[in-house]
């Protein structure tokens, strides 16, 4: 029973690391002839160039002790340094699960929070920081050069908000793997990436970046968990405007 158990534990993680188990898209073959050649350049580019966009994220964490799913809807505003995010977290300790919902906006260096009805404000003292996390568009083309797509794997075709994608594996460097996992090397308990692998959705046609997918293991301690975050673009610069409400503002002047 021992082995069996163990025998299911393997190949639960070699589906939730292999994009081939979960998709619905089109697999390619290896004599497809289709066009699926991506200028990196001109992907950093475009990327580069937006002003607005909307984004979608699903992070999924399965560990012995807990079971997590967060939902992330947002906007982000680059040009007027503004956005707005709404989240859901739910989490399973073995008792049932247990939801909460959280609301953000961002306004430059400034950032209002409620998840209870009651709005919090605070300050943020480095802007760059505040929005080298929020600005999800850019920190998924950090892992994207010049030669990203030269050896990179097509996987399946992908439809996202309406655009036909080709869905790529890249080959990470270990040094970025660490980044990519959040490893933290002065932390307490030591964390280390076991597996990784990382895939983009491109429109090969414009050579726009539409999607990142992250699915990984990783150990702490004595404990493992299987971790994916998926990560959607959309609405570039046709994104829903975005201002603070005025309830956030008056209750924490």
């Amino acid at each position: 029973m021992l082995r069996s158990n163990r025998l299911l534990v393997t190949v639960t993680v070699a589906c939730i690391l292999l994009a081939g188990c979960t998709g619905v898209g089109t697999m390619f073959d290896d004599d497809s002839e289709a066009d699926t050649t991506v200028d990196a350049e001109e992907l950093l580019a475009n990327a580069d160039a937006v002003e607005t966009y909307h984004v979608e994220v699903t992070r999924t964490l399965q560990a012995p002790a807990v079971n997590e799913t967060t939902r992330l809807d947002g906007v982000v505003d680059r040009e007027n340094r503004l956005a707005s995010l709404y989240s859901t977290s739910e989490t399973d300790l073995g008792d049932g699960p247990e939801t909460t919902e959280t609301e953000q906006y961002v306004d430059g260096d400034v950032q209002y929070t409620t998840d209870s009805g009651d709005w919090d404000r605070e300050v943020h003292h480095d802007e760059a920081d505040v929005w080298a996390e929020l600005d999800r568009l850019e920190r998924a083309v950090e892992t994207v050069d010049d030669t990203a797509f030269e050896d990179a794997d097509r996987i399946r075709t992908e439809t996202i908000a309406g655009t036909e994608t080709t869905m790529f594996e890249l080959d990470v460097p270990d040094d970025r793997k660490d980044e990519l996992a959040g490893v933290d090397e002065q932390a307490h308990v030591a964390t280390s990436v076991e597996q990784l692998v990382y895939y983009v959705y491109v429109d090969t046609e414009t050579n726009t970046l539409y999607g990142t997918d992250l699915r990984m293991e990783v150990t702490q301690g004595e404990g493992s968990a299987l971790i994916t975050t998926e990560t959607m673009f959309s609405e570039f610069d046709d994104a829903d405007e975005v201002s603070v409400p005025d309830a956030a503002i008056e209750e924490t002047e």
